[in-house]
């Protein structure tokens, strides 16, 4: 039995803000829903290759293949950072991981609170680290919907 179902196309607006925000999540709104399986999904598909041998500079990688989770801002954003570094030998730009947050990415990475913030959610994401979650966000992943998907 096949299931037609509207999957709803998010865009990354930002993916790290440093502070958790407001209320809690209804899980019975199909946005919040969204949100995280988009956030979810995307950190999933990132950590794996950075757990891969695929020699990169990982976050390249999701500019390459995933760049419709960007909104056009940030994409331009780290690609001028991307080409900055390409003309330079010493470092230019970030020297940290824009997705991670960290120089030193976790085994993994877990999605919790989803909060609605007028046309965006708010999607706190936790590192694990030896099996150990910590008790605040290490960061805030802000997606919205993108129109005309």
């Amino acid at each position: 039995m096949r299931k037609s179902v509207k999957r709803t196309t998010w865009a990354l607006v930002l993916l790290f803000a440093l502070c958790s925000q407001g209320a809690k999540t209804q899980v019975s709104d199909p946005g919040n829903r969204s949100a995280h399986e988009f956030v979810e999904s995307f950190f999933q598909w990132y950590v794996q290759r950075i757990n891969s041998d695929i020699p990169d500079r990982f976050w390249d990688s999701a500019l390459k293949y995933k760049r419709s989770s960007f909104s056009p801002q940030l994409f331009e954003l780290l690609k001028e950072d991307r080409n900055a570094q390409a003309r330079c030998i010493c470092l230019v730009g970030l020297d940290f991981d824009p997705f991670l947050y960290t120089q030193e990415p976790a085994e993994r990475y877990v999605v919790g609170r989803i909060t609605q913030k007028g046309q965006s959610y708010m999607a706190d994401v936790y590192a694990v680290r030896h099996g150990e979650q910590r008790g605040k966000p290490d960061e805030t992943a802000e997606v919205a919907e993108k129109k005309n998907h």
